[in-house]
């Protein structure tokens, strides 16, 4: 019943995004290619609302059948000013500090409903503080704005939310934990949005989807009690590196980081190669490198950090390589 279930929403994802698709070129609301753009047609942009608002019907569903709780339902609803600010900013670029006010005052809604949970750092402990409150709003703000930073190619996006959800599935198993419910729809709605949006899209999610994504993912992070916040980032570390190290290169060359730009080393790679060879190298590194070190993590969750450093290691390497933060990858063969 529950894969049926699950089976319809996505196609209703797959089927809304055409619908918008039409829409969105009927109204000329598209994204035109620049210099910086990975795509050479313009294309039909902001087609997140769908799978944002089917999210948003499914658990209002299951909130009035009591299948998840007031708490939990209350706790997801900071993605609607992130979605809401996401789509003004598709319409007409907003000033940064607009939609960092909008940002932080939705992560400290999700924070206020879903706490801060307790850190094992090998035999140590640590217990939720009002610090720990804090690093979790900042935590969350920059989680939702990287996530808008690494979605510049066809697809990329939605792969990862898909597989960080489908992981988790497979790490915590099917359960009536509230939250399982909450990331099977999450996962759901992003495998029907990523069957037209695979290379060459037919639609972009636009702001008002990645933030959205990067926000609930965040959550996720901080709300799921049956895996550790380590085992979670693990599964988003190849986002996490590439996004943070393109960040930080920036900042030491003195560039204005909150300016759009094409540095990041995915996008070196998609020049190169293509999107759709970049998804599938994402897809082998999520699969083959961070699952199995997530896998790891649940097993033996008093060394979650120092898994992380392990799995994080090679893709901060392997991204320097590719030229993340960079006008041109480092290695000759991907300059073309």
């Amino acid at each position: 019943m529950l894969l049926t279930l699950l089976f319809a929403l996505a196609v209703t994802t797959w089927l809304g995004c055409h619908v918008y698709r039409k829409v969105a070129l009927r109204l000329h609301f598209l994204d035109h290619p620049n210099s910086r753009s990975a795509h050479v047609e313009p294309t039909p942009t902001g087609a997140g609302i769908v799978f944002v608002t089917l999210f948003y019907v499914v658990l209002y569903t299951a909130w009035t059948m009591q299948i998840v709780s007031i708490d939990v339902f209350l706790a997801t609803l900071g993605g609607i000013p992130v979605a809401v600010i996401g789509l003004a900013d598709d319409v007409k670029t907003l000033p940064w500090p607009v939609r960092a006010v909008v940002h932080i005052l939705a992560a400290t809604w999700c924070i206020y409903w879903v706490g801060f949970p307790a850190i094992t750092l090998f035999d140590v402990t640590l217990e939720a503080g009002f610090i720990s409150l804090v690093f979790g709003v900042v935590a969350l703000v920059w989680l939702l704005n990287l996530y808008n930073f690494m979605d510049g190619i066809d697809g990329i996006a939605a792969v990862e939310a898909m597989f960080v959800c489908g992981a988790v599935v497979l790490l915590a198993g099917l359960n009536r934990e509230q939250w399982s419910l909450v990331n099977m729809v999450l996962g759901t709605v992003s495998l029907g949005f990523l069957i037209i949006n695979w290379p060459n899209a037919k639609v972009f999610m636009g702001d008002i989807g990645s933030g959205f994504l990067g926000l609930m993912l965040g959550v996720l992070v901080l709300a799921y009690q049956d895996l550790s916040v380590w085992t979670l980032i693990i599964l988003l570390a190849y986002f996490v590196t590439d996004a943070s190290l393109t960040i930080v290169t920036r900042l030491v060359r003195g560039e204005r980081i909150y300016e759009a730009h094409s540095q990041h080393a995915y996008q070196h790679l998609a020049r190169a190669l293509g999107d759709a060879k970049v998804l599938y190298i994402v897809l082998a590194i999520n699969i083959l490198w961070l699952l199995p070190l997530a896998a790891l993590s649940v097993a033996f969750p008093e060394y979650g950090a120092l898994l992380l450093i392990l799995a994080s290691l090679p893709l901060l390497i392997g991204e320097f390589a590719c030229g993340a933060g960079q006008l041109a990858p480092r290695i000759s063969i991907l300059n073309r």
